[in-house]
């Protein structure tokens, strides 16, 4: 559903306008409702569509609750989870908790990742990308990683 990079500008309320060539299909898929939390390894949010957030909750909730590091993920993503709706513009409110975790301010940058999308503060999404452009990753680690895709 989620493909490309889009620059945007939050507005002094919050509010991020998802870009138009989303709105077609999310409206059909998830009648614009949505589900932000957090990312687990990253400091920026996911926008996943409700469906898609909900098979992610119901893995969840058939996890043991008796694993730490179990219990300590499920919170994090779980308890940052927002269910949010576009407005008659396109816009959804990202709230002050999620905002303050991502360090957004006004520019802030989408990227694409199939059943979701990040959300990404741009001076961080920027820093990210020349460190990946100066990475020194193996062939083989390369070779490894593109197999597991099946392309």
């Amino acid at each position: 559903m989620f493909r490309g990079y889009d620059e945007l500008t939050m507005d002094a309320k919050g509010r991020i306008g998802l870009p138009t060539r989303y709105h077609e299909r999310v409206l059909a898929e998830c009648q614009g409702k949505f589900v932000l939390t957090v990312d687990i390894r990253e400091a920026c949010l996911v926008l996943y569509p409700l469906p898609e957030w909900e098979l992610i909750e119901q893995r969840f909730n058939a996890l043991p609750s008796s694993n730490q590091a179990l219990a300590m993920l499920k919170r994090r993503l779980m308890g940052y989870a927002t269910e949010i709706s576009l407005d008659s513009a396109g816009r959804f409110l990202v709230s002050p908790e999620l905002r303050q975790f991502g360090c957004f301010e006004k520019a802030v940058v989408l990227a694409g990742q199939g059943k979701k999308c990040e959300i990404w503060h741009k001076p961080t999404w920027d820093a990210l990308q020349a460190q990946l452009q100066s990475a020194d990753f193996s062939a083989a680690e390369l070779a490894q990683a593109i197999d597991s895709l099946a392309l």
